[in-house]
């Protein structure tokens, strides 16, 4: 049994996963290495232990996809158990769930003709003579006792309380006396439990790595088993600061390496909500944690088009309903490229998880089939507006204020948008835009120059160098508030542009966005086209 390629689609537990599309091969392998020589080295020490690293990226940004792949491709080398906690929380006790799942996965992998009836017994049946005694210690509360436990009656099997014991007085010594011996003794059935516990995981593991079962037999399998505990900072409090003790004090083994997957900032809030918003919930992690790895998130074309419909922009779909979305003039596989390239660009520079990067694809691909016919769009004003009505409302709602059909300002020391920060490669898309223009013959646009206006125009070919975001949204302003909108025979004169010398970077992209007939479409259909998408719920 061969492991499957992280560039090839997998399923895992009946579930279609894509290609890796992250570069999550590198990290799998970067920790592996790390982790083998890390958990090997804890078993040559004196005091052996377990290694348990926390595994931190946001919600969104792929970590059950990361581990799932991980742990598919660790199975044939070493032993593997996934526990999805979240699914769990139900549970009163998350030791019952990893035990149950350790016994569950490492017993699959095991060639049971080396067991023994009694091994099997031991096996199937893992915890149960010692899971009582190990839970009651771990949720007992010494100085919680009924003190009327403490009044047995020698002769009798019941209790009698203090009401009933006409001529007995309360001896406090010998209660404190009966109190301590309790305590110790529940003490040492908690440490016999858990050394027992742990010798029978260890003896599991052994078995999984030297009799595996089937196809598994075809490779070495080696130590460390690898346990992955995901989506742990979805818990209820209690249930996860139970795992976390649970992982500490009861499967600190050696041999096992824990990864805890985790949105940890998450973690920490639901760490708070326990114990108090003045916690110090970093340092209370730091116990559990031996290290921690952090993921890093960089949204690509590549991934938006594995994971999004884009077929709206197959068939000449937009070239049969004479739209286009400016400045994105290419058809076919052009404009898919230029499309996803440009959601990557604005996701990286809002720093949206994957998650949330493909949702603003799929609801700017639905907005796409919403445009009407004979239209021109500019998907990138749609697209900025977009994602902030998805992820950052009060930004959208700023700009909704100024944003309609007599007026539409950016004032950069009012917007918190920061539009001007970076640089979107826009030079990039608007050389493309020129090249592409001269191939629209064929397009039915609302707006026509004539012929010596167009030539005109398209040879004025520069490199854009000058526009950034915050130029672009000023120049589209710039046509939607022109009062008129026709275009003329000598129109450039409209942007400042007798046809004599140098041209300015944004006097050609407002001719260029006047050409293609942006202002066709007014700022209240940019907002009642979001509007719609909000229709369709985010996947």
């Amino acid at each position: 049994m061969c492991a499957k390629q992280w560039n090839e689609e997998i399923k895992i537990d009946g579930v279609t996963y894509p290609a890796d599309q992250l570069n999550r091969k590198q990290d799998a392998e970067l920790l592996t290495k790390i982790l083998v020589r890390r958990s090997n080295s804890n078993r040559e020490k004196p005091n052996k232990s377990s290694y348990v690293i926390n595994v931190n990226a946001e919600w969104g940004a792929g970590k059950t996809y990361f581990v799932k792949r991980w742990a598919e491709d660790l199975k044939h080398e070493h032993p593997v158990v996934y526990i999805d906690a979240w699914s769990n929380d139900f549970m009163d006790s998350p030791i019952i769930t990893v035990l149950a799942e350790i016994q569950e996965q490492l017993l699959e992998t095991i060639d049971k003709s080396h067991l023994t009836q009694a091994k099997r017994k031991s096996f199937k049946n893992i915890g149960i003579s010692v899971l009582p005694k190990i839970l009651a210690a771990l949720v007992k509360r010494y100085g919680g006792f009924d003190i009327e436990d403490l009044f047995v009656d020698e002769n009798s099997d019941t209790c009698t309380s203090p009401s009933t014991q006409n001529n007995k007085s309360l001896d406090l010594s010998a209660a404190m006396e009966a109190m301590t011996t309790q305590a110790f003794k529940e003490h040492s059935d908690y440490k016999k439990g858990v050394k027992e516990l742990k010798g029978t995981i260890k003896e599991l593991v052994k078995y999984s790595i030297e009799k595996p079962k089937g196809g598994l037999q075809a490779t070495a399998r080696d130590y460390p088993a690898f346990i992955f505990i995901d989506e742990l900072d979805r818990c209820r409090p209690t249930y996860a600061v139970e795992m976390l003790e649970a992982i500490k004090h009861i499967f600190d083994i050696e041999g096992l390496v824990i990864v805890v997957s985790t949105h940890t900032e998450e973690l920490q809030h639901t760490i708070k909500a326990l114990y108090g918003n003045d916690f110090n919930a970093d340092n209370y992690l730091r116990r559990f944690f031996d290290t921690k790895y952090h993921l890093d998130v960089g949204i690509s074309a590549s991934l938006l088009e594995a994971n999004c419909d884009f077929t709206v922009l197959d068939n000449n779909y937009l070239e049969q309903k004479s739209i286009l979305l400016f400045p994105l003039l290419s058809q076919g596989d052009d404009i898919k490229r230029q499309l996803s390239s440009l959601i990557s660009e604005i996701s990286n520079w809002q720093n949206l998880a994957p998650r949330s990067a493909i949702q603003l694809a799929d609801r700017l691909l639905t907005s796409i089939e919403l445009i009407g016919e004979e239209k021109t769009v500019d998907i990138l004003v749609l697209l900025v507006l977009l994602c902030l009505y998805m992820l950052n409302k009060p930004q959208y709602d700023y700009m909704c204020s100024i944003f309609d059909e007599q007026r539409f300002e950016i004032n950069p020391r009012v917007t918190d948008l920061k539009l001007s920060s970076k640089q979107l490669n826009l030079p990039k898309y608007l050389k493309e835009m020129l090249f592409a223009a001269e191939k629209l013959d064929g397009i039915n646009q609302l707006l026509k120059l004539e012929s010596y206006e167009k030539a005109s125009l398209m040879n004025l070919k520069i490199n854009f160098s000058d526009i950034d975001l915050l130029t672009y949204f000023l120049s589209f302003q710039s046509v939607l508030n022109r009062s008129d909108k026709a275009i003329k025979p000598g129109y450039m004169h409209t942007f400042g542009y007798d046809g004599r010398g140098a041209i300015h970077d944004y006097q050609l992209l407002e001719a260029q966005m006047t050409f293609f007939g942006l202002s066709s479409f007014t700022a209240n259909d940019y907002l009642n086209l979001i509007g719609l998408t909000s229709k369709f719920a985010d996947s």
